[in-house]
């Protein structure tokens, strides 16, 4: 009996390491590169390493068939700023947290929130709307494929553009004149309101205020804080002239036909869950910054839902061009414009102009 007992234990030991054995074969490796030209310290990095990746690996380990092996290309070590869009295209990365507002040429409908200003100021409802508009109007994703690539998701950092001065800027009228920095479509902003618009980045604010080249700046809470512009403007403008949608997580085309489908289905819905977890970090971030700045010493004036609706009202309709500039380009941006638009509607938004309906 205690033969027959020890060989019966031999083989359950055999058959247990066999089974860890088939077990562990079984899970394919699959290698993903992806990349964004900034730092883990950028919001929509960070959330992207310690959120996105984590979930799917979750997901993933709970089927136990696939296991991915992650080559972050962050800081620069790939591609620089800007340089994301080419690099999934291309093949370089697999996927990529790609900038939108930088490739207006290549993804114009994907800027309609930019075109949109004093319109609302939940991020959750923007990255939630334009994500649905890409899944419900084809032309959308198909500006990603006409590029080689597959689009996710979509996701912001900016809850609500705001503007810090060197001094008191108690009403819209008061930007007469002055010199304001500013990148890209959100320096239009100030068109109806006589400010004088410099193009600049986010990185050289804190010195172009410290100079004198400039008097203000559009920014958001989070930026703000985390640049110190208290100590050179101390006057933070709540102006809320709203959330966009930065970035769009994309996959090159090539490389996502040949993955099993069990993995584009995590991907995919984690994308979607991303800007959600995105939306979370920057809304609570962006309360904390606030407090920051007074605690230094800024102080907060609070334009009134009146003074959006002026200032809305003296801008020219950068959103009525917008789309007729993608319409010539045989792009539906009049569909895209109103889609956008009846969502904020339904939501109920402090919408200070119906940019669509003029």
């Amino acid at each position: 009996m205690k033969f027959i007992s020890g060989n019966l234990a031999g083989i359950a030991s055999v058959s247990a390491v066999l089974l860890a054995s088939s077990c562990a074969y079984a899970q394919e490796s699959i290698n993903i590169t992806v990349v964004s030209g900034y730092p883990p310290t950028a919001s929509w990095v960070k959330v992207f390493e310690d959120s996105y990746i984590p979930a799917v690996d979750k997901k993933l380990a709970e089927k136990n068939e696939y296991k991915i092996n992650w080559n972050k290309g962050f800081s620069g070590t790939i591609v620089k700023p800007r340089g994301e869009l080419e690099a999934v295209s291309s093949g370089i990365a697999d996927m990529g947290i790609v900038v939108p507002p930088f490739h207006v040429d290549k993804l114009p409908l994907f800027n309609v929130s930019f075109v949109t200003p004093f319109a609302t100021t939940d991020l959750h409802l923007v990255t939630e709307t334009v994500s649905r508009l890409a899944e419900d109007i084809p032309e959308m994703k198909a500006e990603f494929d006409k590029i080689n690539q597959v689009y996710l998701g979509s996701s912001g950092s900016v809850d609500n553009y705001q503007v810090v001065c060197k001094s008191a800027i108690e009403k819209p009228a008061d930007f007469e004149g002055v010199k304001v920095v500013g990148a890209g479509t959100n320096l239009r902003y100030f068109q109806g309101v006589g400010a004088v618009g410099i193009s600049s980045n986010l990185a050289d604010y804190y010195n172009q205020l410290q100079t004198g080249v400039a008097e203000c700046a559009s920014v958001w809470a989070e930026a703000a804080a985390g640049f110190k512009m208290y100590e050179v403007a101390p006057y933070y403008i709540k102006a809320d002239q709203g959330a966009v949608t930065s970035f769009a997580v994309s996959a090159n085309k090539q490389f996502w036909e040949g993955l099993p489908d069990p993995v584009k289905d995590v991907l995919r819905e984690t994308a979607a869950e991303y800007g959600q977890s995105l939306a979370d970090y920057v809304v609570d971030a962006s309360a904390a910054a606030i407090e920051t700045y007074k605690e230094n010493g800024g102080t907060v004036i609070e334009y009134t839902q009146e003074q959006r609706e002026e200032w809305a009202a003296g801008l020219p309709n950068i959103a009525q061009e917008w789309a007729e500039q993608t319409e010539a380009q045989g792009q539906p941006g009049n569909a895209v414009l109103k889609a956008y638009m009846d969502a904020l509607r339904a939501a109920n938004q402090p919408i200070a102009r119906n940019w669509d309906t003029e």
